[in-house]
């Protein structure tokens, strides 16, 4: 067995650990059969994207809005912390399978990213949900500048190496503390990941690992926070563990057939109908 394999083993053996202690909070949420399939389908398709690069976050946010389920917006953000953590295990799996990376880089990045989760993950559920709007506001309007800096070739600072050392490592890690609060307040961190990536000049294929295996340490540490305050949607939640498990499953094939340059345009238009509506609702 080598350091992949262990990263595998524990980041399951906590997930389940997580999900035992998600039983015990589970709590009743009534939906009819019709929200049950809304919920399904959003399950399904943004895990089916988030799988080929383009962050579920920011798909369950837009589509929630447009189907009308899961209205409350901090129960919103920790079912999808609680679903996202089942369905990155499955994609962990899946990319260190098959994509070669250097395992300091990746302990950097994962143990980064899950004291950002752990840190920010006590905060949010203690604050109003004004301020939760308003930092998702900045946090999308962020996203949104760097895929556009992206696809308009600014930082598609390309490269073929598969570690980083030194300052750049120093760097990184930083990088990597601030995506960690991203999913906290509802907005996932892969344009962040990606754009640091591309910025140490590293092949931007270890994105999808660095991604999927930071997510399976950090989601279990968020989501403990919003299942301790009973901070989510409990049948909803089930209902896209379910549905992403599949989305992910049907993906993963197509990861080298996916143009992610269409896609990121997609996911761009995406993030500004979130920062819209988000603006909207503060308002209100």
């Amino acid at each position: 067995m080598n350091y992949f394999d262990i990263l595998k083993v524990i980041a399951v053996v906590l997930s389940i650990g997580i999900l035992v202690l998600f039983v015990r909070h589970y709590h009743k949420e009534t939906l009819s059969v019709v929200e049950q399939a809304k919920v399904f389908f959003i399950g399904f398709i943004s895990n089916l994207l988030d799988t080929v690069g383009i962050g579920s976050f920011a798909v369950i946010v837009a589509l929630r809005r447009i189907l009308g389920v899961m209205p409350d917006d901090v129960k919103l953000i920790g079912t999808m912390n609680i679903q996202a953590m089942v369905t990155a295990v499955f994609q962990m799996i899946i990319f260190l399978h098959y994509i070669k990376l250097d395992i300091i880089t990746l302990l950097v990045a994962i143990s980064m990213i899950a004291l950002g989760g752990y840190l920010s993950g006590t905060i949010v559920v203690r604050v109003n949900a004004k301020i939760v709007h308003r930092v998702m506001i900045i946090a999308f309007a962020f996203t949104g500048v760097l895929l556009l800096l992206s696809q308009l070739n600014i930082l598609n600072i390309n490269g073929g190496a598969d570690e980083i050392r030194g300052l750049k490592l120093a760097i990184f890690a930083i990088f990597m503390l601030a995506a960690g609060f991203l999913p906290a307040f509802g907005v996932g961190y892969y344009s962040l990941v990606k754009t640091s990536i591309f910025l140490f000049g590293v092949n931007p294929i270890i994105a999808f690992p660095i991604m999927a295996s930071a997510s399976a340490y950090q989601m279990p540490v968020t989501s403990y926070s919003f299942i301790k305050s009973k901070k989510f949607y409990a049948k909803s939640t089930v209902i896209l563990i379910i549905s992403g498990v599949l989305g992910v499953m049907v993906a993963a094939p197509l990861i080298s057939k996916v143009d992610s340059y269409t896609l990121k345009w997609i996911l761009l238009g995406i993030v500004v109908y979130n920062i819209v509506t988000l603006v909207k609702t503060s308002k209100k």
